[in-house]
């Protein structure tokens, strides 16, 4: 037995006689001794002892004093009191102070020792618990700082455990889980935990994570999630995969959009090249150009795919760099418009109207990705109105800068859908039910090159009934001229 006790007394020859007695029957205890309290105490300052042993009646400071101060500085210290014999008021107040055990003189060795050593045996495994309660604070620690959510259910499926990973992940904090079921805290979870696989001991690759959906108000996640068992409950580590799952979805739309969009061109341009290289078909020159015609067209289509495909990889790679010059809107937006009547001009059922004011402060920005900008939003109102009907093209002057506007008759944005319509490769028709083509990638780059005017760029749509798309840039004056009165012009 490998513990160390203080024997405190004011009688010098109990303190010569028991330390003796109590190591031949005590193996390998340790024994320090105090004739006063005093003199006690400061030894337990400065040793965590396994044990103390102190008479009752001292001189100065009794035992009763000491016992309260050994309270204070060693509360997990037990502490067994020496009384005289017909003492047993002062024994009560003792047990009633927290004394471990008290021993009545004159002394029975064999109860002493037995007491001794449960009150050694009851340290031991005190300092033991709190061992492992220091191990389990330290884990506790470490898992406040991973990246991966933990969380720990114990065997009634009541979650213990909840660090701040987990919180970040899911979006629930650590008072809305602790104490509560695993159920009524994950939505779903009794579907999925049969799929979750969970180890019987905590080694590198002994499971496979299972990706598995949750729904936590209203948002999807994906989560990979395993788990380990232990004495208590079982371990749950999880990480969310949500944004690579959205990362594959968005590949899989992108293969699928332009192996669409360059099918259709190819198929004709490859019928048209064929046809005119049979000799079995006599073309005449009109038919030739027609022919030629369609190859040159589906062929700037296919240019068009491509630079929007590598356009949108040089935003996204940050190699993108605006120009900065002094910018006419009006003029710009005059000469998209006719532009823009020009290309659609065999749609007699599309009527593209521009309002714009007699004067407007000067924009400072790039004019060529201005104007890609309006073309895009223009050909988008016309794309996404195959009934046709007017494109109302505006500009007016705001507080600090300029707004534009395209308004279109057409299909118009469900709610659900306005959110995700600025994202890479999507589109309100993504069937193609209307015929409405393209990579779902004009609003994306639309938006991009807004911001990076230091703007904003918006839809207000209603299902069935249009879609207003609204660009708002800051502009900087010129000189002192004077804004005056925004006078309507149609052009």
């Amino acid at each position: 037995m490998n513990a160390r006790i203080l024997l405190v007394d004011d009688d010098t020859a109990l303190l010569d006689a028991l330390p003796e007695a109590l190591r031949l029957r005590m193996n390998g205890i340790q024994i320090d001794t105090s004739e006063t309290a005093v003199d006690a105490l400061e030894r337990i300052k400065q040793t965590d002892y396994d044990a103390i042993v102190s008479d009752v009646k001292m001189p100065g400071m009794d035992g009763l004093a000491l016992l309260h101060e050994i309270r204070e500085l060693r509360p997990s210290t037990p502490t067994l009191m020496i009384t005289g014999h017909g003492e047993r008021e002062l024994a009560v107040q003792a047990l009633r102070g927290g004394a471990y055990d008290f021993v009545q003189k004159p002394i029975d060795r064999d109860y002493f020792i037995a007491s001794l050593e449960r009150a050694i045996q009851r340290r031991v495994l005190v300092r033991q618990v709190e061992e492992q309660r220091l191990a389990l604070e330290r884990h506790a620690r470490v898992l406040e700082h991973v990246d991966d959510g933990v969380f720990l259910v114990d065997d009634e499926a009541v979650i213990r455990h909840w660090n701040p990973a987990a919180e970040a992940i899911t979006g629930i904090g650590s008072p809305e889980a602790l104490g509560r079921r695993v159920e009524e805290t994950l939505p779903g979870w009794e579907a999925v935990a049969p799929l979750i696989p969970v180890a019987s001991v905590p080694r590198p690759g002994s499971v496979e994570a299972k990706v598995v959906p949750l729904e936590f108000d209203g948002r999807e996640l994906w989560l990979s999630i395993s788990g380990v068992t232990f004495s208590d409950g079982v371990v749950y580590a999880f990480r969310s995969l949500t944004e690579e799952r959205a990362l594959e979805e968005l590949k899989g739309e992108f293969i699928a959009t332009v192996s669409h969009e360059l099918r259709t061109p190819l198929a004709a341009i490859y019928g048209s090249a064929q046809t005119l290289l049979r000799e079995d078909i006599e073309l005449d020159e009109s038919g030739q150009k027609r022919l030629l015609d369609v190859i040159a067209q589906e062929s700037e289509r296919l240019s068009r795919i491509a630079d929007d495909i590598l356009f949108a990889n040089k935003l996204d790679s940050g190699q993108f760099v605006l120009g900065e010059k002094r910018i006419d809107l009006l003029a710009l937006a005059r000469e998209v418009v006719d532009q823009m009547r020009a290309c659609f001009a065999s749609r007699d059922d599309i009527s593209i109207d521009l309002e714009v004011p007699a004067t407007i402060d000067s924009l400072v920005g790039d004019s060529d990705k201005l104007r890609q900008v309006l073309i895009n939003l223009i050909d988008n109102a016309v794309k996404y109105s195959p009934d046709g009907g007017r494109i109302d093209v505006a500009v007016e002057a705001r507080d600090g800068g300029v707004r534009i506007s395209i308004r279109d008759e057409g299909i118009g944005i469900a709610p659900l859908e306005q959110r995700r319509i600025f994202g890479k490769f999507y589109r309100v028709d993504p069937a193609l039910t209307r015929g409405v083509g393209g990579t779902g990638l004009g609003l994306y780059i639309c938006r991009e090159l807004v911001r990076r005017m230091e703007g904003r760029l918006s839809v207000r749509s209603e299902e069935g009934k249009g879609s207003t798309f609204i660009v708002e840039l800051p502009v900087q004056a010129a000189g002192d001229s004077d804004r005056g009165a925004a006078v309507a012009q149609t052009a």
